[in-house]
Formats: C-alpha cells, structure tokens, sequence
C-alpha cells in the first residue's frame, strides 16, 4: 500500500503541473499534502524525492521543494534535445508508418477534429498519443527511453496550458506534415517535420513571461 500511495501522490502532483494548478516556481509544503491525502510524512517525502529526481521538482535549502523553474538557456537546451530525439524518431518510424499508416490517419484526423472544434484538453491528450506512437513504431528501445526521460519537463507537461490556445493549435499543421513525409516514406522529410515542430514550440515558450523561468546568473 505504501508504494500505492506514493504514486498516488506522484500522480497528484504530476496532472497539478499539467493542467497549470502548480506552476514553475510554486512551493509546496509536505503537511498540506499529508493533510490532503491523510498519508504519513514518510509517503510525501518519498513522492517529492522520486519528483525530484525525474527533474519536475527541485529542492533549495531555506525554500524547500518547489515546481522546477530552468533558465530560458535550459529550456531551450531541452527542447533542442528531445526535438533530435523525436526528428530520429520520426525518421525510424517511417518505414514502419508507410507500410500501416491507418492508425497515424486516424490519430491525425482526430487531431484535425479537436482543433475545429477549439477542444484544447482533447488536442492535448491526441498529442500526447501522436508523439508516444511515432516513438514506438521507431522499434528502438534505447531511444523510446531517452525521450521518455523528457517527458516530466515541466514546459513539455505545460505547454499546452502556458502558451494560447490559437497558438498551441497552429502546431497541427506541423503534425501533418509529419504525417505525409511518414506515410509518403519519405523518412529524412519526417525527421526535418518533427525538429521543425518540436523548435516551434520552444520557440512559444521563450515568449512567455520572465515570471516563468529562474534568472540565469
């Protein structure tokens, strides 16, 4: 049951910074979490430390544990990271997707669906599934666990929620062009799509507030 209750709060504290409740630099303080969940200290301590260590909560002493909050240099170097991860990824993937594009069509119609109807927690979930099937149909396990490492980066987990809506939504013409090179086999056009999509919304979070990034010193 402990091991339970730690995802459990894990899992709390992971959707907060999501859906933008928890924003980069927001302190949290164990007693709220252990009176909320009515969990020993020891399970909140554990929850914040495995937080921690993924990169989504950051420890400073005299603060405590907070939100993660990078420099716009860090922020720029991650997404620079993951945008050659998944360009290689889109470009393994190829082969795959061109021989049973059905699934990827389907998963781009939905998006196209989401957008005309300005659903943005829908787009967000299908953007979600479009970037972990590119990473799978890529059959590499090494690099399916590199991206993965990214995925708790607190501007990847917010993007959606931190830049506008319109603009978030521009980001599904990239998602077809992606898909055409893909299913057109074209897999070096699939690589330069997804390095493309990726830098564009690095490119929307360097114009959020400096509120949202720790100073670079």
């Amino acid at each position: 049951m402990a091991g339970s209750n730690v995802d459990t709060v894990v899992d709390a504290i992971t959707e907060a910074v999501r859906n933008g409740r928890l924003v980069p630099g927001t302190r949290l303080v164990e007693a709220d979490y252990t009176h909320d969940f009515g969990f020993s200290r020891s399970t909140v301590r554990e929850a914040f430390q495995r937080l921690i260590s993924t990169g989504l909560l950051t420890f400073e002493r005299h603060r405590g544990v907070s939100v993660c909050k990078l420099t716009r240099k860090q922020a720029v170097d991650i997404y620079r990271v993951r945008a050659n991860l998944e360009g290689l990824a889109a470009r393994l993937a190829t082969e795959q997707i061109k021989r049973a594009p059905e699934i990827c069509l389907e998963l781009q119609q939905k998006l196209d669906d989401a957008v005309e109807k300005s659903d943005l927690p829908l787009f967000s979930q299908l953007n979600t599934e479009f970037h972990a099937l590119i990473a799978k149909a890529a059959d590499n396990e090494y690099l399916l666990q590199a991206i993965q490492q990214f995925e708790t980066s607190i501007f990847w987990l917010q993007f959606r929620v931190l830049v506008g809506q319109n603009a978030v939504f521009t980001t599904n013409d990239d998602h077809r062009l992606i898909v055409d090179a893909m299913v057109a086999g074209d897999a070096k056009r699939a690589e330069r799509a997804m390095v493309d999509h990726i830098m564009k919304a690095s490119k929307l979070v360097q114009e959020l507030d400096d509120d949202y990034f720790k100073i670079d010193k």
